[in-house]
């Protein structure tokens, strides 16, 4: 077998011709998936080698990804493996999220290299009692959000106004209208704002609030979604962020820094405040917990089923969690359980049909 020497120019090719499409549909990717696929992929080969296979990328093939699959579950090398290298890292377990993040990138690979079907489901490398380690959950098992840890949202944003009030505003988008870290930073509060006679057609809204944020910039993929606005928490915050800039068209990210320079500074300002997992057990993804959670609240009269809740229909559960996640930005309602916990099974005859009259529908969009 050749030693390879060029594979790092040969994968650099490949991501320049192919890194900017989705590996399945017709549409481009975000840069910040573009990175981390290109680091994935050089990071995976950089493996191969140690483990002791000298390949190109175009030499990819299923004893490789099993055995990549292998080691970051923490396992023995498979009885054909070569001896590895020197350098060769110990097996260490990985989560099974990233474990199918990294196939991911190599089925898109696979894609490239004329392939398609190589990379197989995780749990096909793996025996029946081992399958486990690659099995998400992605319902929650308890509550994430902050006041889950006896600790008030508002307190938290005090601290962090405090440091920084820029940050301390887009904090408090976060918590009121359960926007992302990104999203909140290139939020643009004098263009988001939509009365609810101005949405499309295709948004499906009720009367139920007399208005919505248009949720784009900084979005997954730049999927549009509607929030509702439904209470004064959300007034408030969105007064303060219209409050806070110059122009129509000007976002909450402190002017004069680039997004990354808003990013870094948000994450320094979230140490300074104790905003961090080992500070307080908590980051400030947990504010979209706690939206999503008030949200179901609203919708179905009960606390969610990591909060206590019980007693609700299957299918009415169903609809409020499809509600919570196209309020959340996504387009299924599984997606919800991270937040709100495991969801009853469904009817089978019958598929959600959106909630019932006089209840608000703002769209989330994708996944």
């Amino acid at each position: 077998m050749s030693a390879n020497p060029n594979w790092k120019g040969e994968l650099q090719q490949l991501l320049r011709v192919h890194n900017t499409l989705h590996a399945s549909r017709s549409k481009g990717v975000s840069h910040r998936t573009m990175e981390a696929r290109a680091e994935s992929l050089f990071r995976s080969f950089k493996l191969l080698r140690h483990l002791g296979y000298q390949l190109g990328p175009a030499s990819l093939g299923g004893r490789h990804v099993r055995h990549l699959v292998l080691h970051w579950c923490g396992l023995a090398a498979p009885p054909d493996a070569p001896p590895p290298t020197p350098q060769a890292p110990p097996p260490h377990a990985y989560s099974a999220a990233y474990i199918q993040q990294q196939l991911s990138f190599l089925r898109a690979l696979a894609g490239w290299i004329g392939k398609p079907g190589l990379v197989m489901p995780a749990e096909r490398y793996l025996s029946p009692e081992q399958r486990p380690l690659v099995r998400r959950h992605l319902a929650a098992s308890h509550d994430h959000s902050l006041s889950a840890r006896h600790t008030g949202a508002g307190d938290v944003l005090s601290r962090v106004a405090a440091i920084d009030p820029w940050v301390g505003v887009q904090l408090q988008l976060m918590w009121a209208f359960g926007l992302r870290r990104k999203e909140a930073v290139m939020f643009c509060p004098q263009l988001a704002d939509v009365p609810a006679w101005a949405l499309p057609a295709n948004a499906d809204a009720t009367t139920g609030y007399v208005s919505f944020l248009r949720v784009k910039r900084g979005t997954k993929g730049g999927r549009l979604r509607y929030t509702a606005v439904r209470n004064d928490v959300q007034r408030s915050a969105l007064a303060a962020a219209k409050a806070l800039v110059r122009s129509p068209g000007d976002h909450v990210g402190r002017p004069g820094r680039t997004l990354k320079q808003a990013l870094e500074r948000f994450k320094y300002v979230m140490r300074r405040a104790g905003l961090t997992r080992d500070q307080l057990g908590a980051t400030s993804h947990a504010l979209r917990h706690e939206f999503a959670n008030d949200l179901y609240f609203e919708l179905a009269g009960v606390p969610s089923p990591v909060r206590g809740g019980l007693g609700l229909e299957p299918e009415a559960m169903l609809e409020a969690y499809l509600e919570v996640a196209r309020q959340l930005g996504h387009g299924r309602p599984q997606i919800s359980g991270a937040y709100l916990g495991k969801m009853a099974a469904p009817p089978a005859a019958r598929a959600p049909q959106g909630l019932a009259p006089g209840r608000p529908r703002g769209r989330g969009e994708g996944a």
